[in-house]
């Protein structure tokens, strides 16, 4: 294949910035299975047709991304494109009847092959704006009864007929081909690269995966008949990651507050962070009072800042980075054990992260130069201050000036 390979997945599927992955460098479809090995975009899979364990009346939204392993160690493996779509995923994959014509002696894997057979037809549409093949990427397992299948959905392989034909030869033995034409299989991949009509990718099992995922699925439930009102199965959308840039971050708010005499009088003052998601604002208390009051930038939709009482349990002024996302996490605070923390990033003005706390440049030093490990860190849907108020007054207060810094400060 060339440098780069060029895929569509689940972004919703991915950890948060914290997560400590190493995703699997053997090949570029490697790569991207180990990244989207959690993915819970799970489907029963029988001669009754195809049900997804979640809600099948939800999209999902699959971003294009390039992996890049032939680089230079100042570039990152991936490279997030701005093409993205929500897939009404059960609507793509909901031609019962493509089931109903095999037997009842059919086998697991024929299963398989027609749900990767009916999938690849729905993606065969110009609205994923590619001409190319388009691979779905999967892992499966035979159900426990020996007539059907479980199938978890990794991502899609976008390619050129120059990629599709190294990608069969660079991998021949290493993944799984999934062919339309049993003829076609039988006479072996490297004989028959011009007349491929391959339609599938089954990847082995590995990583997390390899640890039990398909073991961690429910019990298969009776086949139901899903509701599918959507008119349009792929609908374009704006992209949910951005690349990051190594040229400065964005804060469109520029409006933190530092009291800098409440800092200084009370070093050793009891601490605290608050983060109000619903106002994109976190604040640092000391004794009670107002030290530092940010704009953040909280979990995207279809991704979550969890809520709850957290302490910090692991501090980075400098070189924490996020391979899944190409950049890095200036003065990353770890929140328990999670893949959860504040960290430097962009703020755009809304809830934009895949789960961390993200802070601006200009007050993350400051933040990280006044906390410590063990520090609780508060996550909640709204902060009512009143009761801050309440008790502030019953103290004596540090009189101090709350003053405003520019985003340069």
């Amino acid at each position: 294949m060339s440098s780069n390979a060029t895929f569509l997945g689940p972004v919703n599927q991915l950890p948060a910035e914290g997560a400590e992955r190493e995703p699997s460098l053997n090949s570029e479809a490697d790569f991207c299975a180990s990244m989207f090995s959690d993915s819970n975009l799970l489907f029963d899979v029988s001669e009754k047709g195809v049900m997804m364990e979640s809600n099948p009346q939800a999209t999902e939204v699959f971003q294009q991304f390039d992996v890049q392993l032939d680089k230079s160690d100042d570039e990152p493996f991936l490279l997030w494109r701005d093409n993205a779509f929500e897939l009404q995923l059960q609507g793509l994959v909901n031609n019962r009847a493509a089931f109903s014509t095999l037997s009842d002696a059919s086998e697991p894997e024929d299963y398989v092959r027609r749900f990767l057979e009916v999938l690849g037809s729905s993606l065969d549409d110009p609205a994923l704006k590619h001409e190319g093949s388009k691979l779905p990427m999967i892992r499966w397992e035979a159900a426990e009864d020996g007539s059907s299948a479980r199938v978890q959905l990794l991502g899609v392989l976008l390619a050129d007929d120059g990629q599709f034909e190294k990608f069969c030869k660079e991998n021949d033995g290493n993944v799984g081909l999934i062919f339309e034409d049993a003829e076609v299989e039988a006479r072996g991949v490297r004989e028959t690269l011009t007349v491929l009509a391959l339609v599938g990718i089954t990847m082995g099992s590995t990583t997390q995966a390899e640890a039990g995922l398909f073991k961690k699925m429910k019990a298969k439930k009776e086949m139901r008949i899903a509701q599918i009102n959507h008119q349009k199965m792929i609908v374009e959308t704006p992209a949910p990651v951005q690349q990051a840039t190594r040229s400065g971050y964005q804060d469109a708010h520029q409006n933190h507050f530092v009291n800098h005499q409440l800092l200084s009088a009370r070093p050793d003052g009891e601490k605290k962070v608050i983060v109000d998601v619903a106002n994109q604002r976190a604040y640092l208390l000391v004794d009670n009072m107002v030290a530092i009051d940010t704009a953040v930038s909280t979990a995207r939709a279809g991704k979550e800042t969890p809520r709850g009482t957290f302490k910090i349990t692991q501090r980075v002024a400098e070189g924490k980075t996020s391979t899944i996302y190409g950049c890095d996490l200036p003065y990353w605070q770890r929140l328990d054990s999670s893949a959860i923390g504040m960290h430097v990033g962009d703020l755009p003005g809304y809830a934009a992260s895949a789960g961390c706390i993200r802070l601006p440049h200009s007050i993350a030093p400051t933040l990280f130069a006044n906390t410590a490990s063990g520090v609780t860190v508060e996550v909640v849907d709204h902060w009512d201050q009143q009761e801050l108020h309440q008790a502030s007054s019953q103290q004596n207060m540090v009189v101090a000036q709350v003053i405003p810094q520019d985003g340069n400060s």
